[in-house]
């Protein structure tokens, strides 16, 4: 089964990091590319109810997908003259993508249970991402790619910091840095970022207590 892994910071050719990133400790993490048939037999608790791993794949993508197009919304409504939607696009969901695994890593999931939903996750996701055209693999591994730099960026020292490097990045990516882009931009993407990753960081953590404390 092929793998999709998070770079550490040495896996990242010169020139590609911004000078003022720091990121301690990056750790590895293994997304099967297929999910596995253990979720659906996968149960865990999740917005005050036992789900089925499936299913909670389903709710939490569709979660992601509101997060991705908000991403989306937001860059189209500070900055409408943008015309390159595809790179747009391609960032969205890469920055989304790496937003889950920033959330899932921190919370205390076993690694045999995170690698299951995480796969779960991304096959909700990649019919996301192909709903606009036919499934693409190049597509698809840009967008991943996009998302290992991202995913690289995390200062496991603080979310706040891993928010604030994560939305530099991509605005620097999209060429919407200061003077190009306001500073309300920066300030809301920061904002649902930091919304986001915590609350998701929160809820994981405490699903993932309640299934080590159940699971054998």
């Amino acid at each position: 089964m092929s793998l999709q892994q998070s770079q550490s910071l040495s896996d990242i050719s010169a020139g590609e990091f911004p000078e003022h990133t720091i990121a301690h400790g990056v750790r590895w993490i293994c997304v099967p590319s297929e999910t596995p048939e253990t979720i659906h037999s996968f149960v865990l608790r999740w917005n005050g109810q036992w789900i089925s791993g499936d299913r909670f794949a389903r709710d939490y993508a569709a979660g992601v997908m509101l997060f991705d197009s908000e991403l989306a919304q937001a860059v189209s409504r500070f900055c409408p003259s943008r015309s390159d939607a595809l790179e747009q696009e391609i960032e969205a969901h890469a920055a989304a993508w790496a937003a889950v695994l920033v959330a899932f890593e921190a919370a205390s999931f076993r690694d045999a249970d995170r690698e299951t939903l995480l796969a779960a996750l991304l096959v909700e996701l990649r019919q996301y991402w192909s709903q606009n055209k036919p499934s693409d693999a190049a597509h698809d591994a840009a967008i991943l790619g996009r998302a290992r730099f991202y995913r690289a960026l995390q200062d496991r020292t603080s979310h706040l910091e891993s928010v604030t490097h994560i939305v530099n990045s991509f605005l620097r990516t999209l060429g919407l840095r200061e003077p190009i882009a306001p500073s309300a931009l920066a300030r809301h993407l920061t904002a649902i970022f930091g919304y986001r990753i915590l609350r998701d960081i929160y809820r994981l953590s405490a699903a993932s207590r309640l299934r080590m404390a159940l699971a054998p």
